[in-house]
């Protein structure tokens, strides 16, 4: 979170540095999206009885961005992304021989913070703009719902009694938040169309993610299941207004 704090006092800086040279336009907006594959998550797993992951597509983003366009061309803008993902989990080992087994499904949302710089070319009310950027961190939350069934024998006392089952259920919550760790890099482009104030922004955006694969690095994570892909394309649309515009007197 540290990072999120030095990198936003850092843009605002750079605005405060260019008011003095510059003209500034300072725009507030949403942007919401679909993708075709979630943040990469990497999930513990063995080597004699893997478990049996599965994800489903759950592609739409959503969040809120702020935005500073220096000199009417170079536009750094910061975004808040909130995206949701669902896991489920299947034991591997052979039931009944192995006494028990459990599936269990996670339902969770993860929050991302892309900063990006882009360029937009010519002039008027319709233009293009590329660039690229990073996101520095990621948060994970969830819920985790469990249903395990456990093999239970005969009593002492009467063993005779056919073997039998208890099923039980669980719920637990988590928490993660990952700096640099993965990572994604992303490249962007698309069309910025103004009428007055009011910005509207399609844009695709490629984010490969780096740092995503922990099976390379230790050796105790060799075994486990990465889901969802490391190549991640994105359609998206934001909407902003632009309240504030600042212009230094040699720009006027």
């Amino acid at each position: 979170m540290s990072k999120i704090v030095l990198v936003t006092t850092f843009v605002f800086a750079l605005c405060g540095s260019a008011v003095a040279q510059l003209s500034v336009d300072v725009d507030f907006g949403i942007r919401g999206g679909a993708f075709n594959s979630g943040t990469p998550i990497e999930v513990p797993n063995n080597q004699y009885f893997p478990e049996r992951y599965s994800d489903e597509k759950l592609p739409f983003t959503f969040g809120a961005a702020v935005g500073v366009l220096f000199n009417d061309h170079w536009e750094a803008r910061f975004e808040v992304v909130r995206s949701r993902f669902r896991i489920h989990d299947q034991s591997g080992t052979p039931f009944p021989t192995s006494g028990y087994r459990y599936t269990s499904t996670t339902d969770g949302h993860v929050w991302q913070y892309p900063l990006l710089l882009t360029y937009l070319t010519g002039k008027g009310t319709v233009r293009p703009f590329g660039g690229g950027g990073i996101s520095f961190a990621s948060a994970f939350r969830g819920t985790t719902r469990a249903q395990t069934t456990r093999v239970v024998g005969p009593i002492p006392a009467n063993p005779n009694l056919p073997f039998d089952t208890i099923t039980t259920t669980s719920t637990q919550s988590f928490k993660l938040y990952s700096n640099m760790n993965p990572m994604a890099l992303y490249i962007t482009g698309g069309v910025d169309g103004r009428v007055s104030f009011l910005s509207i922004r399609p844009e695709f955006r490629y984010g490969p993610w780096v740092n995503w694969d922990m099976r390379r690095s230790n050796i105790n994570a060799q075994h486990d299941t990465v889901l969802f892909s490391p190549n991640q394309l994105e359609f998206l649309i934001g909407i902003s207004v632009r309240p504030l515009r600042f212009k230094s007197r040699q720009s006027q």
